[in-house]
């Protein structure tokens, strides 16, 4: 065995708050920031301050590998280039293109002449023009998982969505369950395989009963509900959980590629109509907003849009003493401010009230953390280890199979950082210590 098998814990999801209001529509901020980063890549910029630019059109270019062009998406001038917030919790240079509202789309927008003729290849070739990338928060350039030369059997779209507060792949999945399914269609004809799985948590009943009436239409597409538990969403558990196999590196090793739902209902378009990676759905939660919800926006939308949209702060909150997580509360990014842009990586702002005085400085050797992690860790070990820079220790702890999920911190009654402790044991194993 390479790991044993997973295990997780149920934790309140407080999924409810951003699940009342409909899914929404923002299709017009009138300017949006195309960063000059994917992933941890810097970016080429190919168009000039002045530049008139259209929905779609290629705005910089990921070089090396997985590399990928980056669109704009609204039409209008390329009006400077800007330092802003991304969610790596970084400041980096932006295209900033202000929005002429006339939604002119680029010449290679247009419905595609053959689908049923499409083949793997072209299909793949689809995924790199289009730029699309993991929505999930990874980030990986998709077409490079297709281009693996595995023998793969199954593809799984991941619409589990572990995370407390995120709803944004659950309000894309019912407000497009067709999509999806024609989506992971695609999918499986790149890679070849005639089976595709649909994952989701068995208390979202409303999935399975938007996507069970379609089934039929699409062969060898089931659907498969994991415990409510987390962190059900990790990839190496839902491959387990599917396949009944392990693997070390990559769910290629499994005969598996694990694909977004977002990822999956974008791709959709972009076979059928040849629209890039240039919007996305992203949870705006927490006690700190006053009326949680989702919206649909063009990549590059300030979130400060987003959150007056939502009524702005809860009543009595000062914005300069809210906590702002980019992402999910257990594996996202704290940052300083609300002045934040979507990118194809964030999901998720959650804004709370800053945390009280923390009474429990010191880990109080309750346990608790090695009893939650899914990986049977022991995480203050590991934590200590990596703080004396043992680096013997840190790897006879067998630190490297920790996923980062943050149930050690999220659990901790001291409230420590362990899980940033334990990824910086993980980075002592990388540098060759």
């Amino acid at each position: 065995m390479i790991f044993h098998k997973a295990k997780g814990i149920w934790i309140d999801g407080r999924k409810s708050m951003s699940k009342t209001l409909p899914l929404r529509e923002y299709l017009n901020p009138q300017y949006v920031y195309i960063p000059l980063l994917q992933q941890a890549s810097p970016l080429k910029r190919v168009v000039e301050v002045g530049a008139d630019v259209t929905i779609g059109q290629v705005v910089a270019l990921r070089e090396g590998f997985g590399a990928i062009p980056i669109h704009a998406s609204v039409s209008g001038k390329v009006t400077a280039v800007k330092k802003v917030w991304h969610a790596s919790g970084r400041m980096v240079d932006a295209i900033e293109i202000q929005n002429d509202f006339q939604n002119r789309m680029d010449d290679s927008i247009r419905p595609e002449a053959d689908i049923p003729g499409l083949t793997s290849g072209q299909l793949i070739e689809k995924m790199r023009l289009a730029g699309l990338s993991g929505l999930g928060g990874a980030g990986f350039p998709t077409y490079v998982k297709y281009q693996a030369k595995c023998p793969f059997e199954v593809i799984i779209v991941n619409a589990v969505e572990c995370e407390p507060y995120l709803t944004c792949d659950y309000m894309i999945t019912m407000a497009y369950p067709e999509k999806l399914l024609k989506g992971l269609s695609y999918f499986m004809r790149a890679a070849g395989v005639k089976r595709g799985v649909v994952a989701f948590k068995n208390y979202n009943t409303h999935i399975r009963e938007a996507l069970e009436p379609l089934l039929p239409a699409y062969p060898g597409i089931e659907i498969f509900e994991t415990k409510d538990i987390y962190p059900a969403g990790w990839e190496k558990y839902i491959v387990q959980q599917i396949t009944g196999k392990n693997y070390v590196g990559l769910p290629g090793e499994a005969g598996a590629i694990v694909d977004n739902a977002a990822s999956t209902i974008v791709f959709c378009d972009m076979v059928e109509k040849n629209i890039p990676l240039i919007s996305r759905v992203i949870t705006i939660s927490g006690e700190g907003i006053k009326n949680p919800q989702n919206f649909f926006v063009p990549l590059g939308t300030p979130v400060k849009d987003l959150i007056a949209l939502c009524g702005g702060y809860a009543d009595g909150l000062d914005p300069a003493k809210a906590w702002y997580i980019a992402g999910g509360p257990m594996t996202g990014r704290a940052i300083l401010i609300d002045e934040l842009i979507v990118n194809d990586t964030l999901g998720a702002l959650i804004v709370q009230p800053m945390p009280e005085e923390r009474n429990h400085p010191a880990c109080l050797g309750c346990g608790r953390c090695a009893d939650v992690c899914p990986v049977y860790l022991s995480p203050t070990e590991i934590k200590r280890a990596a703080e004396a820079k043992d680096a013997a220790a840190v790897k006879e702890l067998n630190t490297q199979k920790c996923m980062q999920c943050g149930l050690c911190s999220y659990v901790c009654p001291s409230h420590i950082e362990i899980s940033d402790a334990v990824g910086k044991a993980k980075d002592l194993l990388k540098k060759g210590a």
